[in-house]
């Protein structure tokens, strides 16, 4: 067993488990007051115990932590990447804040065409750049990562690229990966869509059969899919046992997002121009709304309205985004501040759509998201200067999004995978 020793306090968490991750406040945030230990198994990657320090152990104890001075949170989720491609495309920056748009660059054989034809130049190099991009999110507290494909231009491709991340997956020293096949990301241009359609969707079930995918994803939008393909391409993803997760209204208002809800999506992604049905819709439905203002940032456009989405009562997560052509930024740390600032959301807000919004997101809210006993030990450590007590907690939290503070270590399925910190055991291998 694992014990992090004598930490200054706890974030568990709980309380956003019994609010289903709606209407998040300071309280739901679980804080309590050290000095506390938490013990794990890294055989299981469970918690077992959260009990006062000094408190003698039912569970055999093999390795120590020393947590003195430190808070400990469930380390982040990024339910949302695109962390799987090779190139950049910074020029296209500049030439979107001299005024092109996302839409007039990918008509010219820019944007998205780019990244794919850079990934299938570069194969192989794609595992060890993933794997490097894996460590940065978790150096900065990510300890669940999703990757999606969508940078290839054939169904091969694809297969290939899900193949990549299933590689890289089972090294040591890494996030937890999910992987999600973007079979409709956009048409390459020596194809007619119904073909290029057609061939994405037919491997849904070998994909599925091989456990190469969580998910399905879809990027309907003018220029890209129609509504109607990616609804027949989520699905057959579907019906092979995959879950669903959409690329909604980001640009324009498609019906993306009451299409996802209705398909029983785990989650609508973007939602710029989410529609008031949508947002009623989400209310009553499983479905999280995950918000990556990153995305707005580097692209010049509007912010989702997560203070409309939070009122409504919907479950909203953050996300990164990350790939290299319009948020080329792999750490939560920007997003999260973007999240204060633009999104105007609390720390407690914010905290939630990280951790157990997120898993939601990702389907595994019962599992990952919150320290408690039988849950998922991916933890984060992290130093503060704010004097913290039952009281005052939220503090230490609005310390680390504004300060964009790093943890000092990361635990993940109950191994000391990144950091420096007093310990009497080894890390993984790197």
């Amino acid at each position: 067993m694992l014990r992090i020793a004598n930490l200054r306090g706890v974030f568990t968490g709980e309380g956003f488990a019994k609010m289903q991750g709606r209407r998040p406040c300071a309280e739901d945030c679980g804080f309590r007051e050290g000095p506390l230990d938490l013990i794990c198994c890294p055989t299981s990657g469970r918690i077992v115990d959260l009990v006062p320090t000094g408190r003698a152990s039912t569970f055999p104890l093999t390795d120590t932590l020393d947590g003195s001075g430190l808070i400990a949170t469930s380390a982040w989720i990024d339910s949302h990447t695109h962390a799987l491609f090779a190139g950049h495309r910074s020029t296209e920056f500049f030439a979107r804040w001299a005024g092109k748009t996302y839409r007039e660059i990918s008509d010219s054989g820019g944007g998205i065409h780019n990244t794919i034809r850079d990934t299938a130049a570069a194969n192989a190099t794609l595992a060890q750049d993933l794997e490097h991009r894996l460590r940065q999110m978790l150096a900065a507290g990510t300890a669940v990562v999703e990757v999606k494909t969508g940078y290839g231009a054939t169904a091969s491709d694809e297969r290939r690229m899900l193949q990549i991340i299933a590689d890289v997956r089972h090294r040591p020293g890494l996030p937890e990966v999910v992987s999600t096949y973007l079979g409709l990301h956009t048409v390459p241009r020596d194809v007619s869509r119904s073909t290029h359609v057609a061939s994405m969707t037919a491997v849904v079930e070998e994909i599925a059969k091989n456990q190469l995918a969580s998910f399905v994803d879809a990027f309907p939008e003018q220029g890209f899919s129609t509504l109607e393909e990616s609804r027949d391409f989520l699905e057959a993803g579907r019906r092979h046992g995959l879950g669903i997760k959409v690329h909604a209204d980001e640009i324009t208002d498609m019906g993306a997002s009451l299409a996802g809800i209705r398909l029983g999506a785990a989650s609508i992604d973007h939602l710029e121009h989410i529609s008031d049905a949508a947002v009623t819709a989400l209310r009553d439905s499983p479905t999280v709304a995950t918000l990556l203002p990153a995305t707005s940032l580097f692209l010049g456009i509007g912010f989702a309205d997560a203070r409309r989405l939070i009122h409504a009562g919907a479950r909203v997560a953050l996300a990164s985004d990350f790939n290299p052509g319009s948020a080329p930024a792999s750490d939560l740390q920007l997003t999260m501040l973007l999240a204060a600032s633009q999104l105007m959301m609390t720390a407690a807000e914010i905290f939630c759509a990280i951790t157990y919004n997120a898993a939601g997101a990702l389907g595994f809210d019962a599992t990952h998201g919150v320290l408690a006993t039988g849950k998922a030990a991916n933890i984060a450590l992290w130093k503060t200067s704010s004097p913290l007590s039952v009281a005052s907690n939220i503090e230490g939290l609005e310390q680390i999004i504004i300060q964009r503070t790093r943890p000092i270590a990361v635990v993940v399925r109950g191994q000391l995978s990144v950091g420096e910190i007093s310990s009497d055991c080894e890390r993984p291998p790197q």
